[in-house]
């Protein structure tokens, strides 16, 4: 009989944390996923792909009601490991482990540099505590690493492992570009400019509103530009209003969130990442394997990834040099393709789900064992 594993996902977005995880369901082989999600539009995606799946609602204020649905599948499903993703995931199976006296492991999946690390907080007070109690963690790259235990003295590198992030190259090459054609009608992207795009959360940690704001003192070096701005989030009203009052209306378009983004990757000439801090983007790891020039800033784990050959690194908060770097990126066809070839080639030799998979599944079974 296949053992059953449960990975636990407290947000309701298909994020890079929650798409690692859909990638590593997809590509287990030794174990059987079992997934909860902190809402329904996450867990139907799930679904789709064939993984069981259910949603409930995590939340500080009914976190025994968390805690018993939990238990319920635990049970249900014979459980005897936790794959948690992020805090507060690794949270709660930490306390359902505890408080219902469970024998089940659990793993945390660390994803990004946490800035709350940095300081003294009841968040940095509370990871103090439960970090170390954790059977197994797992950094999503080897900066967050390292970030982890230069602003902690609790964190067990003993028990910890650095697993990069990863990519399933069979999906991109099977991809079906006549998808992309059918978006530029939709949104109406221009054939004539060339297209900047960003992808993911729009939100304080993604770096748009400082990015935009620099933009504007250099708009008219990109007339020949749109930005593509594709996604969500907490700021997406208050960046449409910074686009407009900074008059880069017929420079931006912003397309909301799109379940399926990969479509949008072949109609990106340079993509750009101006992130406050990350772990290992996904996003970064699609756009090089769809052979995209990269500009990004220099944070998290993104190093491991960006280098002279693959891509242009800027240095975290530096948003001048990143406009400067856009502006004469976008305008070399030759270095365009070169960066892009490199970055497909790192990315597909260094960076494939397969090899990932087996080593999380090694784990697994050395736990429970």
């Amino acid at each position: 009989m296949v053992e059953k594993c449960l990975h636990i996902l407290p947000m309701n977005k298909l994020s890079g944390a929650e798409k690692m995880a859909l990638l590593i369901c997809k590509n287990m082989k030794k174990f059987t996923p079992v997934v909860v999600c902190g809402g329904k539009s996450l867990s139907e995606i799930f679904k789709k792909e064939g993984i069981e799946s259910y949603d409930t609602t995590f939340s500080n204020k009914n976190i025994f009601k968390t805690l018993r649905f939990l238990k319920n599948i635990i049970e249900k499903n014979n459980i005897k490991i936790i794959h948690a993703h992020d805090n507060n995931a690794s949270l709660n199976a930490y306390l359902v482990k505890r408080t219902f006296r469970l024998d089940i492991k659990v793993i945390s999946h660390i994803h990004n540099c946490y800035p709350f690390l940095k300081g003294k907080n009841l968040n940095k007070l509370l990871d103090s505590y439960f970090r170390p109690r954790y059977d197994y963690n797992i950094s999503c790259g080897s900066l967050v690493y390292e970030f982890y235990k230069k602003n902690t003295k609790y964190f067990r590198t003993d028990k910890t492992e650095v697993l990069s992030n990863a990519m399933d190259i069979k999906e991109i090459n099977k991809f079906d570009f006549n998808k992309s054609k059918e978006i530029i009608y939709k949104f109406n992207i221009p054939k004539d400019k060339k297209i900047l795009g960003f992808i993911g959360r729009l939100d304080e940690q993604k770096g748009i509103t400082p990015f935009i704001k620099e933009l504007s003192k250099y708009k008219e070096y990109f007339n020949d530009c749109t930005f593509l701005l594709v996604g969500s989030g907490s700021q997406e009203q208050e960046i449409k209003i910074l686009i407009k009052e900074l008059n880069l209306e017929e420079y931006f378009i912003l397309t909301g969130f799109q379940e399926d983004t990969y479509k949008f990757y072949p109609i990106i000439d340079v993509f750009f990442l101006p992130s406050l801090y990350e772990g290992l983007p996904m996003v970064l790891l699609e756009a090089m394997a769809f052979k995209k020039t990269i500009v990004s800033m220099d944070v998290g784990s993104i190093g491991e990834l960006i280098n002279d050959k693959t891509g242009i690194l800027i240095k975290k908060g530096d948003y001048k040099t990143f406009i400067s770097s856009l502006k004469y990126i976008k305008d070399d066809e030759n270095k365009v393709e070169r960066y892009g070839e490199e970055a497909s080639r790192f990315v597909r030799e260094n960076y494939n789900i397969e090899s990932y998979v087996e080593k999380i599944e090694k784990k697994y079974k050395s736990l429970i064992s």
